[in-house]
């Protein structure tokens, strides 16, 4: 009895109804957000590949969830001619699910191209973080209904705007809440490994002076100079960011929470990019996961439809 009972409120959390609508929407930001990247972001250009293979061979360690695609390759090592190559068909795949173009297939490439190409970056040396959240969150809209509304696959279907603005859908829900989840696990692991490695001292403040000091220094970030000679306002954003991290869970089991937490984090991130030049392009472009899009779109009377039935949408979207 107890396990039926857990079982039925596992798939009322995961997989209760939801708009289409608000998962198409994060499909066109997150896609948009790493083609964007690709097209126009040094660091993730073409010439950012040719770049890493002047490097010496000594450089190259392929990284742990590299190795068995190289191991399936019968140890072959990517050329950056290859490399560039697998980049041009990503950005062919990201336009196509962009669109909404044989959607999980297209997005399924995509995931799988960007991946493929930021593990052979990394396992040169320069290892970076912003990557991995919008590697995983393309592979879990690649498993989702992604395309079912906003694309031309839906267009091909014969399906009304109309109609593709009012579907819902038991499996609409759950990648969006695998995504929120994602966010505050990550924010969870960075909380551990700054009390693991430095305990409660870590937040002493002096350790954010310097690398305000040290990066402002690098990256010409006059905010990031001028707060590394002030302690209290460093001490305390310290502290917290570091209650930030540890709590901002909560915020997924009591969704009210979501309307201080998420606004927080977007500010920290904007703030560290300003403080740090620390670009966490992905990691903001993600946080709309938690914008209940339909909910919106619905209160500005874009979407036009019955009271009785705009009331249920909402509810689906920002539940």
């Amino acid at each position: 009895m107890m396990a039926a009972s857990l079982a039925e409120k596992w798939n009322r959390y995961w997989f209760r109804e939801g708009p289409l609508l608000d998962l198409a929407i994060l499909r066109i930001i997150a896609v948009g957000t790493q083609l964007g990247l690709m097209l126009f972001d040094s660091r993730y250009g073409l010439d950012s590949l040719r770049k890493i293979g002047d490097l010496p061979d000594s450089y190259y360690q392929p990284l742990p969830f590299l190795r068995p695609v190289v191991a399936l390759l019968g140890g072959h090592n990517f050329s950056v001619w290859e490399m560039q190559t697998i980049q041009v068909a990503t950005l062919i795949a990201g336009f196509a699910a962009l669109v909404g173009l044989w959607t999980r297939f297209s997005l399924f490439l995509f995931a799988a191209g960007v991946a493929l190409v930021q593990l052979w970056a990394l396992s040169h040396g320069d290892i970076h973080h912003p990557e991995a959240a919008m590697v995983i969150a393309l592979g879990v809209l690649a498993l989702s209904p992604a395309g079912a509304a906003i694309s031309l696959d839906a267009w091909l279907k014969r399906g009304s705007f109309q109609q593709q603005l009012m579907s819902t859908s038991r499996e609409a829900k759950w990648p969006i809440l695998v995504i929120q989840w994602l966010f505050g696990l990550m924010y969870l692991s960075a909380s551990y490994s700054k009390l693991a490695i430095g305990g409660f001292q870590w937040a002493n403040g002096i350790t954010l002076q310097y690398y305000l000091a040290m990066d402002g220094l690098r990256w010409n970030s006059l905010l990031g100079l001028w707060l590394s000679q002030h302690h209290w306002p460093s001490l305390i954003g310290q502290w917290n960011v570091l209650v930030f991290q540890s709590t901002f869970f909560l915020s997924l089991l009591i969704p009210k929470l979501k309307w201080i937490y998420v606004p927080i984090g977007m500010v920290m991130h904007v703030g560290i990019y300003l403080m740090l030049k620390a670009p966490f392009w992905q990691w903001t472009a993600l946080y709309l996961v938690f914008v209940p899009w339909t909910a919106a779109l619905i209160y500005v009377k874009w979407i036009p439809e019955s009271a009785e039935r705009q009331a249920e949408l909402a509810k689906a979207s920002a539940g």
